[in-house]
């Protein structure tokens, strides 16, 4: 048994980078045949990489017939294939980088949130010590940012921590709390006085993505006012697209707090006096456990200190009262009764 371990170690030590790459292209066309031009290759080339990964892993990968179906042994390969294309990658353009003066490369991902005010902070400290890294930043949700992280896409990732930064292999901080709150227009009705769940629940809603945490909270809050939750106009987690759709219409939405002080200050929307009955994890940051790479320890550090300097956020300050706001029924029928009478 032992000799078997070390023959397929042996044999999988002739597989190079170009393997890989063959690999995950086949997976991803399904045919040898599409997959030549992608690879700038022809067929009988694939074909013949594609026997060697098999010959080194020791099991078919694929199916042959018309489309290449995939066998239970492919996904474990596929898996480290990815990594080791995404290393390489990272090889390349850290080396890049570091050859035009930068002082290392930090491939970061920042949920709206902290790309608001937390990690612009740290940027712009870092970039007043002198030399620094060179930063790529992408902005997502939790989903699709942990995904990259998964693809060894991201180093960094910034934002909502939940159940995932605590996987194994990983470290992760919280730095501090941060609430949600809800937004709406600046003409909407419900900033004119004293809001409840209720009154919220007859307005159209633009919600997060479903099965998310903070959709959850969200239906949580409704919940416990004994009331459904409200069936979305619009399911999305595009933080540009919801506050473009909230000043157009008469919309409700939730947003991180430091967002909603965002466009607050902006003058584009107003946060409402509502708070979640229960909100998602702390504001903070993850990585992977093994890497000590001096730029992630640099950011991790200005990270820190951005957020130990952070002065915790005022209350948002409600709208002058004046009178409760009609739900949009009452608001209708209040029109049609105005235009007949005169």
């Amino acid at each position: 048994m032992a000799g078997d371990g070390e023959m397929l170690a042996l044999h999988l030590r002739r597989l190079r980078l170009r393997h890989f790459e063959v690999l995950l292209a086949v997976a991803r066309h399904g045919s040898l045949t599409a997959s030549a031009p992608a690879l700038g290759s022809t067929q009988p080339a694939v074909s013949q990489w594609l026997a060697e990964i098999e010959a080194a892993v020791g099991v078919p990968l694929f199916v042959r017939g018309r489309q290449l179906k995939p066998t239970p042994q492919l996904a474990p390969v596929l898996r480290h294939a990815r990594r080791v294309v995404a290393d390489s990658r990272r090889l390349e353009h850290e080396l890049a980088a570091v050859a035009r003066g930068a002082d290392g490369l930090l491939r970061i991902g920042s949920m709206t949130g902290p790309s608001i005010d937390l990690l612009p902070q740290a940027l712009l400290a870092l970039r007043a010590e002198g030399s620094a890294p060179h930063f790529e930043v992408v902005e997502d949700i939790a989903q699709g940012l942990w995904e990259r992280f998964a693809r060894r896409e991201l180093d960094l990732i910034v934002g909502r921590l939940d159940e995932r930064a605590y996987a194994p292999g990983l470290a992760a901080q919280a730095l501090y709390a941060e609430p949600h709150c809800v937004v709406a227009g600046l003409h909407h009705p419900l900033g004119s006085g004293k809001v409840d769940w209720a009154q919220a629940a007859a307005w159209p809603w633009i919600l997060p993505p479903r099965h998310t945490m903070l959709r959850r909270a969200v239906d949580a809050s409704f919940l416990d006012q004994a009331l459904a939750p409200p069936v979305p106009w619009l399911e999305t987690g595009a933080p540009g697209l919801v506050q473009r759709l909230l000043q157009a219409s008469d919309c409700l939405a939730v947003v991180s707090g430091a967002a909603g002080r965002h466009y607050a200050a902006l003058g584009v929307l107003q946060v409402l006096p509502l708070r979640l009955k229960v909100d998602v994890g702390p504001i903070g940051m993850a990585w992977a456990a093994d890497d000590d790479s001096p730029a992630l320890q640099r950011m991790l550090q200005a990270l820190r200190t951005c957020a130990h300097e952070r002065t915790p956020p005022a209350a948002p300050r409600p709208a002058r009262p004046r009178r409760s706001a009609p739900a949009p029924a009452a608001a209708a029928a209040r029109r049609r009764r105005g235009s007949g009478a005169s």
